[in-house]
């Protein structure tokens, strides 16, 4: 008889997998970003350009740690203002 995983916090699989997603960081500036990553022990692996999509891979000084995903996008600034620009949020893979 086969039983669903369980989180020690009580919640669903799929629930912590969304609830990490959506607490991804995001910066108003590239070097914010860059600098952040840095400070995680994450090292430049390759840059992607296309028009507007900008996106960077980073990886891990220990290959177990996995990799950093840093992609740009045209967003709010912040929650609270109408100011639109380039938002680069941060995803862990």
């Amino acid at each position: 008889m086969k039983t669903k995983c369980k989180n020690p916090n009580g919640k669903s699989n799929m629930q912590v997998i969304l609830d990490a997603k959506s607490n991804s960081p995001k910066f108003n500036s590239l070097e914010k970003a860059e600098r952040y990553i840095n400070e995680l022990g994450y090292i430049f692996k390759v840059r992607n350009s296309v028009k507007e999509d900008r996106s960077v891979i980073y990886r891990h000084k220990f290959t177990k740690k996995g990799h950093v995903f840093l992609k740009s996008s045209y967003d709010f600034l912040s929650s609270g203002s109408m100011e639109m620009g380039t938002v680069w949020t941060i995803e862990q893979f």
